[in-house]
């Protein structure tokens, strides 16, 4: 099992604009590692941290992408619907310091 809490940025870029924060955990739930449980929220600086969307899926490290459900929300997010597409950025020129950092482009496709 492995800890989430991760700043959320507009872009992928170091530097980039913060939007908010994602909290939660994964867990690898395949023999050779390649799927993983995820289940966290994101929580948006916004409204300070008022609203927030839930997501849990499966995601697998050898597609291109994977999909998470949206399980709610809250804030401005309340009674959310929807899914997530998640996409792996390779890390080109960016300091990586214990070799294990990966980055995620999430993509939501929400009604509420």
């Amino acid at each position: 099992m492995t800890v989430i809490d991760d700043e959320l940025t507009e872009e992928h870029e170091l530097g980039s604009g913060l939007v908010g924060k994602a909290q939660g955990y994964y867990v690898a739930s395949s023999e050779d590692g390649s799927s993983q449980t995820m289940a966290f929220t994101a929580m948006f600086e916004g409204d300070g941290y008022a609203s927030s969307l839930s997501f849990f899926g499966v995601y697998r490290t050898a597609l291109s992408e994977s999909l998470l459900a949206i399980m709610g929300g809250t804030g401005k997010y309340i009674n959310a619907k929807g899914y997530a597409m998640v996409k792996t950025i390779p890390c080109a020129n960016q300091d990586n310091a214990d070799g294990a950092e990966t980055l995620l482009q999430i993509i939501v496709y929400l009604a509420h």
